[in-house]
């Protein structure tokens, strides 16, 4: 499904492009996504069920997706004719990628043992920049004790590892070899 989800997103990032209004795309689609991240297994029942017809399926996209912008919401429409509506949070995600390509951008983990200083952030953030020739960059942070010290950040598929533990696993190893 995520192929699909792929493909519902480059249709809507590429109206969006073409209309310019990939910003309001981006925010309305984000909204969406996080007004219905919690309601996957109800989407997915209502996308399943035999007895209830694609009429009934784009009327509740009609009253609870309503204020949508109208390029957003024929395509929240083609998803319930489709039986696709549980599909909205990967469509999100994909999207977000291509916006986020589109913009040089990307998101990025950062796990530490402690909550880390805006200093500290801030030069993580330009570590990232300069590792990754992005024009921005946009870190949540996740406590992570098992890193025993350090940092380990993740951007995309990319991971920099800073951290205590990697640094141990890296003598174990060694020691390993000799042994």
């Amino acid at each position: 499904m995520a192929n699909v989800a792929n493909k519902y997103a480059k249709a809507l990032f590429d109206v969006a492009i073409d209309k310019d209004r990939l910003d309001l795309m981006y925010d309305e689609l984000s909204e969406v996504s996080e007004a219905t991240k919690n309601y996957g297994e109800d989407l997915r029942a209502i996308d399943s069920n035999p007895n209830q017809p694609a009429s009934e399926r784009r009327k509740f996209v009609g009253i609870v997706f309503g204020d949508a912008n109208y390029y957003l919401k024929n395509m929240l429409m083609i998803l319930a004719n489709n039986r696709h509506l549980v599909l909205i949070n990967s469509i999100f995600k994909e999207f977000k990628s291509l916006y986020n390509e589109y913009h040089n951008e990307d998101s990025a983990i950062v796990e530490s043992v402690y909550q880390l200083s805006d200093e500290e952030l801030d030069r993580i953030k330009d570590l990232i920049l300069k590792q990754t020739n992005l024009s921005q960059v946009h870190i949540t942070t996740k406590i992570n004790p098992e890193l025993i010290g350090g940092f380990r950040v993740k951007v995309g598929t990319t991971v920099l590892d800073g951290s205590v533990k990697k640094d141990l696993e890296q003598i174990e190893r060694k020691f390993r070899r000799v042994n």
